[in-house]
């Protein structure tokens, strides 16, 4: 799986945004309440980056619900988060 395309060094890592994913207090949650917690300027660069992750990994499901994007973790993103912030605290 896949996670960054390739280039220059992104402003935020596809773990934050998962990571956000997971901190957040609902299970399903909005790019605009992604986005006011990371240095992305606009919610439509978050939508395009959550949008990435849920077609190139499986870490993300998206569910369309009134026309708008539910963004949500699956259980491979939650396993993916724990263990890099494992790794942060070894």
């Amino acid at each position: 799986m896949r996670m960054s395309s390739p280039g220059p060094k992104r402003k935020v890592s596809d773990t934050r945004l998962l990571f956000e994913l997971l901190a957040s207090k609902d299970r399903s949650v909005l790019a605009a309440e992604v986005q006011s917690n990371v240095e992305l300027s606009t919610v439509q660069s978050v939508r395009d980056r959550l949008n990435s992750l849920a077609e190139s990994t499986d870490y993300v499901a998206v569910k369309s619900i009134s026309n708008r994007n539910m963004y949500q973790l699956t259980d491979a993103g939650r396993e993916k988060v724990t263990t890099e912030i494992r790794k942060q605290l070894d």
